[in-house]
């Protein structure tokens, strides 16, 4: 089965670049999430079954070591000068002003923040004015780039480049044929490099790689000794982009039924201390008003978007682009726009607590049946395909995170089988 779980990740990159929409706005969003889901179920299957015994190499281990550090640095080395040359690209021909306010919204809140002013207030565009929404952890880290004069691109690049050796050094001792263990341990970049290529314009005017990265770090932790990489790992998402909000108490139930109730606690434990030290101190409790006022303008900028998007493009840029479900909101939801954005956000909020309660269950039923890192990688992945397939604005560039995390499912189907796994403090 192995193989198949290969020939599934292969077929959801796929989906996600070259053969996006490809079978229309209604049925690639099922496909999609079909294969994500997929992909998820086969993981856990292979897990579930007898380890069985892998046929010795026909290379010599040194061989096997050198060929996956040559293929490593090889793709680490393209992506780099890809990045530079669209970058270098976009300077000199100057895309027009506003294309984006990503990166314009993350150096108004480092900026303001190193002057001592108050971060969270109206950030003043040319042809409108925004409310910041973005979490601490989403633009705190660009304050090095900032100090050191430096292109903030950098650090989403540096982010998911570490995250990359993080999964290649935890994957070197893969099992399998000599081919699949030279080649498998570079598999996130692979993934980031078939991005780059199809639309190099999601690393030239956004910065989801820092945000890829913190996602990709929570799934690889989910099969480490220690509890700590984890517990640090969901609150680095949990402060930067709430996407993992839903999940993250399932995390910490699981852990509990599975009798972890110290590393429910520090997973818990942690979580608290970064909203107090990381938003609440700094932020929160200045302005209690910042997260209600960022969340309302949120709303406000999904109802922008597919405003613009559907009188402008008939939704081809973002609502029938064949990744999300957003088109079957526009086509089938009652009442103007305004009521069906309402009508998908509540949706989003269901399907993801449906998830996480179904996902609950099946592991309380099945209690003994299945190893809690596995369950916990299982689950995410479950739950992150579902979130991005409901999200409110399907950009593409925000399916960095959820084929991001593709590759710890794939990496840990191919790792030799521990049997005694519980994680530690």
């Amino acid at each position: 089965m192995r193989y198949l779980l290969v020939l599934l990740c292969c077929a959801e990159i796929l989906l996600a670049t070259y053969l996006m929409n490809v079978a229309g706005p209604f049925w690639s969003p099922v496909l999609f999430l079909g294969t994500s889901l997929a992909i998820a179920f086969v993981y856990l299957r292979m897990q579930s079954q007898s380890a069985t015994t892998v046929a010795s190499f026909s290379l010599p281990p040194v061989v096997i070591s050198v060929g996956q550090v040559a293929v490593f640095a090889g793709c680490a080395f393209y992506i780099v000068s890809k990045l530079k040359y669209v970058w270098w690209y976009h300077l000199m021909y100057h895309f027009p002003e506003g294309t984006s306010d990503i990166i314009p919204q993350v150096e108004a809140l480092v900026q303001r923040f190193l002057s001592g002013s108050a971060p969270y207030r109206p950030i003043n565009f040319t042809d409108y004015q925004l409310y910041p929404t973005y979490l601490p952890l989403q633009w705190l880290p660009y304050i090095p780039a900032e100090l050191a004069h430096k292109d903030y691109r950098w650090i989403p690049a540096l982010a998911m480049l570490a995250a990359s050796v993080y999964y290649f050094v935890s994957k070197r001792k893969m099992e399998g044929d000599p081919i699949s263990r030279i080649l498998l341990p570079s598999w996130p970049l692979y993934i980031w490099t078939l991005l780059l290529l199809n639309d190099n314009n999601s690393f030239v005017f956004t910065v989801e790689g820092l945000i890829a990265a913190y996602y990709f770090f929570v799934a690889e932790s989910t099969g480490k000794k220690s509890i700590w990489p984890l517990a640090i790992g969901v609150s680095l998402c949990l402060f930067s982009r709430y996407s993992i909000i839903f999940w993250v108490p399932l995390c910490i139930a699981v852990l509990a039924m599975a009798g972890q109730k110290k590393n429910a606690m520090i997973v818990a434990g942690t979580a608290a201390a970064f909203f107090i030290f990381v938003y609440w101190l700094p932020f929160l409790r200045v302005n209690p008003e910042i997260f209600i006022k960022g969340y309302r303008y949120h709303t406000f900028a999904a109802y922008n978007e597919w405003n613009n998007d559907f009188s402008w493009n008939a939704g081809t840029v973002y609502l029938n682009n064949g990744l999300g479900f957003t088109s079957y909101a526009i086509a089938w939801f009652p009442g103007d726009l305004h009521h069906k954005l309402a009508l998908y956000k509540n949706l989003l909020f269901a399907v993801c607590l449906l998830a996480v309660t179904l996902l609950g269950l099946v592991f309380y039923r099945s209690r003994g049946k299945y190893d809690v890192s596995t369950y916990l990688l299982f689950s995410f992945k479950i739950y992150i395909a579902v979130f991005y397939a409901f999200i409110q604005i399907p950009y593409r560039y925000l399916f960095f995170t959820p084929l991001i995390i593709t590759a710890a499912l794939l990496g840990g189907a191919f790792m030799p089988r521990v049997k005694n796994n519980t994680m530690i403090a």
